[in-house]
């Protein structure tokens, strides 16, 4: 029988640990990136979501004038309502929202600022804040 003989080499194989180091500080870098990411992508999201109510809240204002007799449009200089709907009746979960009724009298011609007794026109402008911060506003043009 013949023997064979076996050669060992000490060739070690596995990472360092400097290279481990490495490697978790490259991973930890490229998921604090991801969440920077995510962060910014919520924040956006959230302000596109406060702005389409917004939107709907001023079109709500606008339609709450529908309806409404010319002369008494002068008088509805108003606000600032908390998140209601075209009834007067609060919306749920836009009560943050505040509504504004601005009512201005205008020379529908022209649109300049008429001063006088019986205003031939009126433009209206709905502003919609949220905490303090304007959201947006829509203007209209009523007439006699």
């Amino acid at each position: 029988m013949k023997r064979l003989k076996i050669i060992r080499t000490s060739r070690q194989s596995g990472f360092t640990l400097m290279e481990s180091v490495y490697a978790i500080m490259i991973i930890g870098l490229g998921v604090v990136a991801l969440m920077q990411v995510f962060t910014a992508g919520t924040n956006v999201n959230d302000y596109g979501d406060g702005l389409s109510k917004a939107v709907f809240l001023a079109n709500e204002i606008r339609s709450m004038t529908d309806y409404v007799n010319y002369e008494d449009l002068l008088l509805m200089d108003t606000g600032p309502f908390n998140g209601v709907d075209a009834n007067g009746t609060p919306v749920a979960g836009l009560q943050n929202f505040q509504q504004q009724l601005i009512v201005q009298p205008v020379n529908p011609d022209d649109l300049t600022v008429y001063v006088g007794p019986d205003p031939d026109g009126l433009l209206l402008t709905a502003a919609v804040s949220r905490n303090g911060q304007p959201l947006t506003q829509i203007s209209w043009l009523r007439s006699r």
